[in-house]
C-alpha cells in the first residue's frame, strides 16, 4: 500500500462490488462448512491460527483460516506464510534460506485452501520442495523454496538501517487514517479495519496523496506472534508480512487525482538472512526502480530493531490503468 492506495482501493471496490466486498466471509475449515465471519470489525485470525493446517493425505494440508484483504480476495502474504509453514511440516527441520512464489489467481475468501508438497530433493545441508495451493481443485498459487542447514563461512552486512524514527514514537496506520481528509468515508474504513499486521509509517507524509515518492520506511510487527517459539511459525509470519504495503510502492509516482490503478501482485521472492521474532518490530525498507509495459518492480529490505538485516524481498506487480 502507498500514496497511490486510495485509487488502488476504489478500483478494488468497483471491480467487485461494495455489496460483495462486504458479503466477503472467512473460512474456518474444521470438516464443517466455512463460517460466515459475522462482523469484519472482529478480530482476524491470529497468527497461531493462520498457521493451523490439518494434513488430510500425505503432504497434503488445508488451512483452517482465510485472512481477508478487504478488497474480495484472501491476502496474498497468506498464501506464502502457509505455503512455507506447509513445506516445512515435510522439511528436515533446518530453517528456510529463500523462497518465491507465483500469483495465479485470486484466493477467494468461501473457500478452504488446500496445499501440496512435492518433495523435490533432500541433499546434505540443502532441501527443496514445491507446493502448490488451490481451491476447489483450480490452482491460485505455485511456490517454492529452500531449506539450509546453516554453516561456518564468510560474513558481511553492507545494509543499514540507519537513523529511522523509532517505532514507538510513531502513530499506528488507524490513527492516521482517523485524522485524513484524504480519503473517502469508505476507504478510511477499510484502512482502519483489524489486520494481524501492526503498521507504523515513519513518514506519513504524502502516504495518502500522490504523486509520491516509491521510497518508504514502514516499521511492521505482528503482536498475536507473541509467545510462539518455533522458528518455522516466525519464518512462515515474516513471509506473510513481506507481501504488505509491497506493490503499491512501484505505484507511489504515478498516484494522483484522477489516477486509478488495478495493482495485483505477479511475483514474490524473498531471501532469509537471520532469525527473527515477528511480535518484534521490523523495520521495512521499500523502494521501487522500475515501471513500464503494465508493470512494476518493488524492493524491499527487512531490519530487525538492532539493525540486522532480517530478510531482502522482491515483488512484480500488475500496474493497469483504469
Amino acid at each position: 500500500m502507498s500514496s497511490a492506495i486510495p485509487a488502488i482501493a476504489r478500483a478494488m471496490l468497483k471491480r467487485n462490488g461494495l455489496n460483495a466486498w462486504l458479503g466477503r466471509r472467512i473460512a474456518d475449515i474444521m470438516g464443517q462448512t466455512p463460517q460466515i465471519r459475522p462482523s469484519l470489525d472482529q478480530p482476524p485470525p491470529s497468527a497461531a491460527e493462520l498457521l493451523l493446517l490439518d494434513e488430510i493425505e500425505p503432504d497434503r494440508f488445508r488451512a483452517r483460516h482465510n485472512l481477508d484483504n478487504y478488497a474480495g480476495a484472501t491476502f496474498g502474504g497468506q498464501q506464502l506464510g502457509q505455503s512455507l509453514a506447509a513445506a516445512a511440516r515435510t522439511a528436515p527441520g533446518w530453517p528456510a534460506s529463500q523462497a518465491s512464489g507465483l500469483f495465479l489467481r485470486s484466493g477467494r475468501l468461501d473457500q478452504p485452501i488446500d496445499f501440496v508438497v512435492e518433495r523435490v530433493n533432500d541433499g546434505r545441508r540443502f532441501a527443496q520442495r514445491r507446493v502448490l495451493a488451490s481451491q476447489d481443485g483450480r490452482a491460485i498459487f505455485d511456490f517454492q523454496c529452500t531449506f539450509h542447514a546453516r554453516e561456518e563461512g564468510p560474513a558481511h552486512q553492507f545494509a543499514q538501517a540507519g537513523n529511522a524514527i523509532s517505532p514507538e514514537k510513531l502513530r499506528p496506520l488507524p490513527d492516521l487514517v482517523a485524522h485524513t481528509d484524504l480519503l473517502p468515508d469508505t476507504l478510511r474504513r477499510i484502512f482502519a479495519m483489524p489486520f494481524p499486521v501492526e503498521l507504523r509509517p515513519a513518514k506519513p507524509e504524502g502516504l495518502f496523496d500522490g504523486p509520491g515518492s516509491p521510497t518508504r520506511d514502514l516499521w511492521m510487527r505482528i503482536p498475536s506472534a507473541e509467545g510462539m517459539r518455533e522458528e518455522a511459525d516466525h519464518q512462515a509470519l515474516l513471509l506473510l508480512l513481506s507481501d504488505y504495503w509491497l506493490a503499491g510502492a512501484a505505484a507511489a509516482p504515478h498516484g494522483g487525482p484522477g489516477r486509478t490503478f488495478l495493482v495485483t501482485s505477479l511475483n514474490h521472492a524473498i531471501w532469509l538472512h537471520a532469525p527473527a521474532h515477528l511480535n518484534q518490530w521490523l523495520l521495512f525498507r521499500i523502494d521501487s526502480d522500475w515501471a513500464n509495459h503494465g508493470r512494476g518492480l518493488a524492493r524491499g529490505m527487512l531490519f530487525a530493531q538492532d539493525g540486522r538485516l532480517v530478510a531482502t524481498v522482491m515483488q512484480e506487480a500488475l500496474l493497469r490503468p483504469l
